[in-house]
């Protein structure tokens, strides 16, 4: 069947686009891969920085503005172009320049930085305000209506828009870029201020048991069984926002079974992202997370949407348990057999869940974190932390599709005397549930909300 090749294939992609890379270290005017095998020179590209733009003239501000737009275009263009990267390399590339242009210096200086938005006005990538991630720019008003309509990048004939805005002041420039995930504008020179833009209307995810009734129970039998009962109730709520925006793409037009109606159902998806860190989500140490059972890649993490796809893959210095891996000890947890071969045949099963304990930083407690913890790949604090996690297959009840499995999940913090058995499983159960959920929409919703922070 045609659309199960297509939703398997994106779920692979997604599922494995974006591994965090620790090595990401790259000079200020050329990008190093992070793999350390290549770095892109642009001796053809003139490389204006934003220090550039802030410091020009009146007279040569627009000239500037296109020529820092070229210089971050091209970086882009040149990670998707690479015939050396596959589409999953392409992507995760595409992530750490993305965290690099959101650092002070060549893509970032004063009030001037790159911003990336969908073809509905929702930010992707935004160099000043993090937290804007997935609200949405009003896409009548100018500069930004004007900037939309920029062509495709193409560095032979390069042809940017550019809008004078603030009385001429300053100057807006944008172009399209083909990304992973999707169609993207990219726009540098304009500023504006946080509340400029729309904010989602999150009143239909509403949570029986919230992250605030989990984070303050005192009886830690009860804790336990809220916070099953508020995961479970979050992966509902990711089930239904499916059905939501596939209602409203109907609504307003577009034809079921079209690819342009599930780009539509995509992006509307997109935007109820901050949702999630909404009081029901998001209270105190408790917030959700959804990851990939191979590679331990986050997907959404309600904490904080700052850095992409980090992997729970790190060593526990001082395990709970016989397994100092953190994502092996997860694996371990949810197969049949008990190993971290997660890929084999049978061995994850829809609805598979478990309690797995291990450290971890408290985001609530000063002084439990690891200083440079990526870089000596082990765990980021010192609190203990107990996990209820569950499998689910994505594309359950698809007629024919083989599974594909995300992990939904979130935590709660134990004192000491707390850690009594000495297990890093303190309990499994089995449970199943009917849902379906379209994959190319949760590829979609789940790899541009993989802006989280160090903590999962």
């Amino acid at each position: 069947m045609k659309f199960r090749i297509h939703a398997i294939s994106l779920s692979l992609f997604f599922a494995l686009a974006l591994c965090f890379s620790f090595n990401i270290e790259a000079s200020a005017h050329d990008y190093e891969r992070s793999d350390g095998q290549k770095t892109y020179s642009h001796s053809d590209v003139e490389g204006v920085t934003a220090e550039d733009v802030e410091n020009a003239s009146a007279a040569d501000k627009e000239e500037m503005t296109k020529k820092f737009l070229l210089h971050t275009a091209t970086h882009l263009h040149l990670i998707q172009t690479d015939e050396s990267l596959d589409p999953i390399e392409a992507a995760r590339e595409m992530v750490i320049f993305e965290k690099k242009s959101r650092e002070l210096g060549t893509f970032n200086h004063g009030d001037t930085y790159v911003a990336g938005i969908t073809r509905r006005g929702a930010v992707r990538n935004h160099g000043r305000y993090q937290d804007l991630f997935s609200s949405r720019y009003d896409l009548e008003e100018d500069p930004v209506k004007t900037l939309t309509t920029a062509k495709l990048f193409d560095p032979d004939s390069y042809d940017p828009t550019c809008v004078p805005y603030e009385g001429r002041s300053r100057v807006a420039c944008a172009t399209k870029q083909n990304t992973p995930a999707g169609v993207i504008t990219t726009i540098v020179g304009f500023h504006h201020e946080k509340g400029d833009l729309i904010e989602a209307d999150c009143s239909a995810f509403t949570l029986e048991v919230t992250a605030k009734q989990v984070e303050d129970e005192t009886d830690l039998n009860e804790k336990r069984k809220l916070l099953k009962d508020f995961v479970q109730g979050f992966r509902d709520e990711i089930l239904d926002l499916q059905n939501m925006t596939r209602r409203e793409a109907v609504r307003d037009g577009f034809t079921p079974g079209t690819k342009l109606f599930q780009d539509e159902a995509n992006a509307r998806a997109f935007e109820k992202v901050l949702c999630f860190r909404e009081d029901d989500f998001f209270y105190g140490s408790v917030y959700p997370f959804v990851m990939d059972p191979v590679r331990g890649i986050s997907f959404l993490n309600a904490l904080d949407f700052d850095i992409h796809g980090l992997s729970v893959s790190l060593i526990d210095p001082d395990p709970i348990g016989d397994e100092p891996n953190v994502l092996f000890a997860f694996q371990k947890a949810l197969t049949e057999d008990g190993s971290t071969n997660v890929e084999k045949q049978g061995n994850l099963m829809h609805g598979k869940s478990a309690f797995v304990r291990y450290h971890w930083d408290n985001p609530v407690k000063d002084g439990d974190e690891v200083a440079n913890f990526l870089s000596m790949g082990v765990v980021p604090g010192n609190s203990i932390k107990e996990s209820y996690i569950e499998v689910v297959d994505i594309i359950r009840g698809i007629p024919g599709a083989s599974p594909v499995y995300f992990v939904f999940g979130s935590g709660i913090y134990l004192d000491p005397e707390d850690d009594d058995d000495g297990c890093s499983i303190a309990a499994t159960a089995s449970t199943h549930q009917s849902a379906l959920l379209n994959l190319f929409l949760i590829a979609s919703v789940l790899f541009p909300v993989v802006f989280l922070r160090k903590r999962i």
